[in-house]
């Protein structure tokens, strides 16, 4: 926010009309500030993302969320959406990033962000055991490829995502029942959709806020190469490791395929 530190920061950056010299010297600026911070203590001031990201992110190295303002747009984000709307997308996002804090990776890091052994063996033992069934329901999807073959997701690779997404869902959708308790009262159900709870509403939306049409090569691709689960698995797998989501549409069983806190 200071002009100075930005004139400051961008000191040794020439700009010209060229597009992939631009590029190239915002790379070279990039790398340069890289090697010049090796040996220096953290800066916990800076902010090593791009602004206009649509994205958010979670710093085990930092243990900070960062939301960034290009995701906080519609439809995932309307300040005149109710509140069961935004608390199952933004809400539910926000909560993801939190869970990453306790995750397989962020688990291992401290609230300074050193990296450390501060769980007890009991504790470590149970989160592995439940992160099995985490590994085990997730590796059962699969993406179709171009010629017909069903490849299936790395459960593996993927558990951190899939423990965050449940656990950003079961987050939100507690965190908006309590909102609505101390309020005293529920909001206004949408138009043309009285058909449906303020809960059903909640999962509806946070399943919209991952709906993706993805084709078959990009499917393959992205299967092999992201650390997320394919969108698809993103709504099926929290949902089905929900209990308020069994509750809030009646489902016969009400016990989740996984639960982890």
């Amino acid at each position: 926010m200071d002009p100075l530190a930005i004139q400051a920061f961008y000191a040794s950056l020439r700009l010209t009309s060229s597009y992939p010299e631009n590029v190239l010297a915002t790379a070279r600026l990039t790398v340069a500030q890289g090697y010049a911070s090796l040996g220096k203590p953290v800066d916990r001031g800076t902010f090593p993302f791009a602004t206009t990201a649509v994205n958010a992110v979670y710093n085990p190295q930092m243990n900070s969320v960062t939301i960034f303002a290009g995701i906080q747009q519609f439809p995932i984000y309307d300040r005149n959406f109710p509140a069961y709307l935004l608390y199952g997308s933004m809400g539910s996002i926000t909560g993801h990033e939190l869970t990453h804090g306790f995750d397989n990776q962020g688990r291992h890091f401290d609230a300074s962000g050193n990296f450390t052994v501060w769980w007890d063996e009991k504790s470590i033992q149970q989160f592995r055991s439940r992160s099995d069934c985490f590994v085990d329901q997730y590796s059962r999807f699969t993406v179709s490829s171009p010629n017909g073959t069903a490849i299936p997701v790395s459960g593996n690779r993927t558990l951190g995502e899939n423990i965050a997404d449940a656990g950003g869902l079961a987050l939100s959708f507690g965190a908006w029942r309590r909102w609505e308790d101390e309020r005293k009262r529920e909001d206004e159900r949408l138009p043309g959709l009285e058909q449906f709870s303020n809960a059903q509403l909640f999962f509806l939306k946070y399943a919209q806020t991952w709906c993706s049409i993805v084709p078959p090569e990009a499917a393959v691709d992205l299967i092999r190469t992201d650390a997320h689960s394919p969108a698809f698995a993103r709504i099926l797998g929290p949902v089905a490791n929900s209990r308020d989501f069994r509750e809030a549409f009646h489902c016969p069983v009400k016990e989740p395929t996984c639960e982890l806190w």
